[in-house]
């Protein structure tokens, strides 16, 4: 009688167990210990930022946490292989059990991650927050599941290796959000993105301490990205924004027949009024651009690279925020109070920020 209690007991478990997995929810923790299967990825990692849709990327079903590991032997390519076994015993049929809504690798000190890395369980969110010796990801290690990935997302790490980090990221096709801080990136390569539904990127933050080393921007990095939406590029090291480095070529039309709005911002102590080439602001195909500058130190907007911006569309705005100390009432700012000043109130004047509406530029200034 006992005996078949404690079968019958078994029996519900491993049935409850199955029923589980059918229904998305997570296996057992053993599973994957020391890992933990989650309803929602924690909300002290804080990755996301300002996201107008969340509710399209932070509502969770199922997803694996991996956080505050801190053992060299620590084999994260083995708790995937158990993992996969274990749903290849519980279902052989139902694929369900193999895909995850999002992976967070959270303060470990995990060096490498190798070629297939999670075997084959997928995801559709990647994130690496503080892991501050993550050096290499091998460039196939998500390659197995590269048409679900739609946000991928780093936070102090130690990857440096741009031409690998973008030849991952170009594997993935749907891509919606890259979020990359603090890591080691010195350089966006030529043609960086190529991505039909890539709305938003983040290189640093404007009011944070999130930055990026980045160096140069190639051409036609962005070229490519027909729905981006929002572009943040902040970095100290930053020092010019070549002819073609901001290029589009696509634009994505609403319903409406209205282009949507490309908002860039840019920040970084390098930056100044000769930062910019030549019609460097000037290949957005007509498009409806706002550009906002922090904490740069640009003194003035240099006329030949500004004017152009902002009659390529009639709505076309440039932000100067106050954390820009350095810019004063300048000569060669003057065309921007004699070509847009309209109101007092500033509330139609296409540059925002603009400090110098009411300079009377004739007293010091020869305008021609």
């Amino acid at each position: 009688m006992m005996f078949s209690k404690i079968l019958y007991l078994f029996i519900i478990v491993f049935f409850n167990q199955y029923i589980d997995l059918i229904n998305c929810k997570c296996p057992p923790n053993f599973v994957i210990k020391p890992c933990l299967c989650k309803s929602a990825i924690p909300s002290h990692t804080g990755l996301l930022f300002d996201d107008t849709n969340p509710e399209t990327i932070t509502v969770q079903k199922k997803s694996i946490v991996c956080e505050h590991i801190y053992n060299s032997s620590f084999n994260i390519q083995l708790i995937f292989l158990k993992l996969s076994l274990f749903n290849n015993i519980i279902s052989n049929e139902d694929e369900n059990v193999m895909h995850f809504d999002s992976f967070l690798l959270y303060n470990t000190t995990i060096k490498y991650l190798p070629e297939n890395v999670f075997i084959n369980i997928t995801f559709k969110s990647l994130m690496f927050q503080d892991n501050f010796q993550l050096t290499t990801i091998d460039k196939n290690a998500f390659s197995y599941f590269k048409n679900y990935v739609e946000v991928f997302e780093t936070l102090n790490t130690n990857l440096s290796d741009s031409d690998t980090i973008f030849s991952i990221i170009q594997q993935f096709q749907y891509l919606r959000r890259l979020s990359m801080h603090n890591d080691r990136l010195k350089f966006i390569p030529n043609y960086a993105f190529n991505h039909t539904y890539l709305t938003h990127i983040w290189f640093g933050l404007e009011y944070s301490n999130k930055s990026q080393p980045i160096e140069k921007i190639g051409d036609y990095a962005f070229y490519n990205l027909p729905k981006l939406q929002f572009l943040r590029i902040f970095s100290p090291n930053l020092t010019k924004i070549n002819k073609y480095s901001l290029a589009q070529r696509n634009r994505f039309i609403l319903n409406n027949g209205i282009s949507n709005m490309l908002e860039i911002y840019l920040g970084g102590e390098m930056l100044n009024s000769t930062s910019f080439e030549l019609t460097s602001l000037s290949r957005f195909r007509n498009r409806f651009v706002f550009i906002r500058f922090y904490h740069t130190n640009i003194t003035y907007f240099d006329e030949n690279i500004f004017q152009p911006f902002l009659e390529s569309n009639p709505s076309s705005l440039i932000d100067i925020n106050p954390t820009n100390v350095l810019f004063k009432c300048h000569c060669r700012s003057a065309w921007i109070q004699y070509d847009y000043f309209k109101n007092i109130d500033q509330i139609d004047n296409r540059v925002y920020g603009y400090r110098c509406w009411e300079y009377d530029f004739t007293k010091n200034c020869t305008i021609k």
